[in-house]
């Protein structure tokens, strides 16, 4: 063997067991990995932290129609979302538009509505007239039970509003947290659908 061979061998040799920079190489591997996991931890902490707060603020905010009470210069809708707003630390720009409030007769009525018959199968109720596939002509849409006797189908019995003393009324808040990496990681199109919502009857007032 040559004197040059031995030398590219030795030198080839020198090189494999060199571990200078291993380290560096490794942390490239797992930094996007890393970053991702830190990231999404970050975000989804975010998103709890929003949805905590808005929760435990509409309970707050709630009082103020649970106990009559009128803001002066504002409507108490609009006094709600202030509050949800400033209890949110400038993270949330809700509007009225976010805030549903629907009154119910009783806490059996909250969220449902009049049953019907599905018989095109879509899952929802259709108006009429409806021609079904035997021929036959629903001039008022399909059949439902009729239940408050307002002679009309009601997908939910609340109505708008934030009732009289004694009214159970339901505050719900519908909003989109954006992700802060929206653009980065764009899951879901970077907003995650947001809900809350709260039963309360009101005061004697």
């Amino acid at each position: 063997m040559t004197i040059g061979k031995l030398l590219k061998r030795k030198v080839l040799n020198a090189f494999a067991q060199d571990t200078l920079g291993a380290t560096a190489v490794e942390l490239a591997m797992i930094a996007p990995v890393l970053i991702l996991v830190l990231v999404g931890v970050i975000e989804l902490s975010m998103a709890m932290f929003i949805n905590t707060v808005v929760e435990g603020s509409l309970k707050d905010a709630s009082r103020l129609g649970l106990t009559g009470q009128i803001q002066e210069g504002s409507s108490n809708t609009q006094a709600l979302v202030d509050m949800l707003n400033e209890a949110s630390l400038g993270l949330l720009g809700l509007t009225t538009a976010d805030v549903t409030t629907l009154v119910y007769e009783n806490f059996a009525y909250v969220g449902q509505g009049e049953e019907f018959t599905d018989l095109d199968g879509d899952g929802s109720w259709t108006p009429g007239p409806y021609t079904h596939t035997d021929g036959t002509v629903y001039l008022d849409g399909e059949p439902w039970v009729e239940v408050n006797g307002n002679g009309v189908y009601d997908e939910d019995f609340g109505v708008a509003g934030l009732g009289a003393q004694g009214d159970i009324v339901l505050y719900t808040v519908e909003y989109n947290w954006n992700f802060l990496s929206g653009q980065v990681i764009p899951i879901l199109g970077g907003i995650i659908p947001m809900r809350a919502s709260i039963v309360v009857r009101n005061e004697p007032y």
